[in-house]
């Protein structure tokens, strides 16, 4: 059956570091993947043209007849309040129920790692970040004096999450982290204990340990090398994997894979960098296209095409290790030029 792609190149730099990953799937489809693609025009200026965010009709031919999607990113202050974000990506996460958000940190060179001692063959270390509830349910009030954001959590969420992130654990024979603060957010970081426990039980050949978040962020910055997998909540999750971007380079290099271990629908996987629209760089060229197109291996890998996904990935070294670079990895390459320098070491 032929493979089928949504591209959503979004906001500010969105665009430029996805027309960068574009020639990608070409060459995908050049070494014989049935693949095609349609690019859609979702962002903050077509909402402020239109009006729309997600169309139904839209949402539904996403859900049913593509296999995965691309994303560059969001965020435009001409829409303050973020609410095509929300009516976008944010849906997308939820109502796909793309449950897990995987951020790989696998560093490349040793120069891009700030850390005393540290190589980057030394890292290798996966977090599953839940990606639909926590404290980004966006469910809270505001008042005159007070303002309450409410974190959600549930069983079905929680344990999905969790034994995507055990299985990853037993795959890699790796220890997993919990990452938490349940002793403080007694109720809902609790349910992530419990669960947690039950969890051990079932995978006994995979060293598990709860961590303080806190302490967790501490012993990432002294010594990161003992970690494999961290599990944590969306908002800790975040927080944990931006930390990690630091460890590869910058978040212009960071990939993520959003993906729904359940398989509820057809569309099950989302990839888009770690970074944000970065409005301020748009249009200047100045973009790094390399978490772009590491997230394009992740989905690559996702529909099972390991030679492409280990090709773009090898691309990506071969550059990087020839001295390719954007401004932002104290280089003088712009986005066009990085994207070729990277598709230039594809394999053919």
């Amino acid at each position: 059956m032929t493979t089928r792609l949504a591209v959503i190149p979004g906001d500010g730099i969105g665009p430029e570091v996805v027309r960068e990953a574009l020639p990608l799937l070409e060459w995908a489809r050049g070494r014989g993947r049935d693949l095609t693609w349609d690019i859609y025009p979702w962002s903050a200026t077509h909402f402020l043209a239109t009006g729309e965010i997600l169309p139904e009709d839209a949402f539904i031919e996403l859900r049913d007849h593509t296999d995965g999607i691309l994303f560059g990113a969001i965020g435009d202050p001409r829409v303050p309040d973020g609410r095509h974000a929300e009516g976008l990506l944010l849906r997308l996460r939820r109502d796909l129920e793309l449950i897990v958000n995987e951020r790989p940190c696998r560093p490349i060179l040793d120069a891009h790692l700030p850390l005393k001692g540290v190589g980057a063959a030394d890292l290798e270390i996966d977090v599953f970040r839940e990606n639909t509830e926590g404290p980004y349910c966006l469910k809270g009030t505001t008042e005159p004096d007070r303002a309450t954001d409410l974190a959600e959590h549930t069983e079905a969420a929680v344990r999905r999450l969790l034994e995507a992130a055990f299985a990853r654990a037993a795959d890699r024979g790796c220890p997993l982290t919990l990452a938490h603060k349940a002793n403080v957010l007694k109720h809902g970081h609790g349910l992530w204990m419990r669960i947690f426990q039950e969890l051990k039980a079932a995978f006994p050949g995979v060293p598990a340990r709860g961590l303080h978040a806190d302490a967790l962020l501490c012993a990432l910055v002294q010594d990161p090398r003992p970690f494999g997998v961290i599990a944590a909540d969306n908002y800790l999750g975040d927080l944990i994997s931006d930390l990690l971007a630091a460890f590869q380079g910058g978040m212009g290099v960071a990939p993520s894979l959003s993906w729904a271990p359940h398989h509820p629908f057809r569309c099950a996987a989302l990839a888009e960098p770690v970074h944000g629209s970065a409005p301020d760089l748009a249009g200047n060229g100045l973009a790094n296209p390399t978490g772009m197109c590491l997230s394009t291996a992740l989905l690559f890998r996702h529909l099972g095409w390991t030679a492409e996904a280990d090709g773009v990935v090898s691309a990506v070294a071969k550059a990087l290790q020839q001295g390719a670079a954007t401004a932002d990895l104290g280089g003088g390459l712009g986005t066009r030029d990085m994207g070729a320098a990277i598709r230039a070491q594809l394999p053919d």
